[in-house]
């Protein structure tokens, strides 16, 4: 269960929530500690612009939605502006 802290990883696992449901935590930190190999708590802004691109390819195999496809890019995109 996530704490309450609002870091940059949190703010991705919502994101995600709102694509994969209760699944969101799980595909985030498995993006995170898989392809940028680090713990998803020390996610930074760079980090989050390569999280951002394998998360999308990675979402796309599991939809065909593009729709969902590009508003979660987006909304993960948001949080390079935003988030941190």
């Amino acid at each position: 269960m996530l704490s309450s802290k609002n870091t940059l990883f949190h703010q991705a696992v919502k994101v995600s929530e709102e694509y994969l449901g209760p699944a969101g935590e799980r595909f985030m930190r498995r993006q995170i500690t898989t392809h940028l190999k680090i713990e998803p708590e020390d996610l930074d802004k760079k980090s989050l612009i390569k999280l951002i691109d394998w998360s999308v390819i990675a979402f796309s195999l599991i939809t065909n939605s593009t729709h969902d496809i590009d508003g979660f890019s987006r909304d993960l995109k948001l949080l390079t502006v935003n988030g941190g």
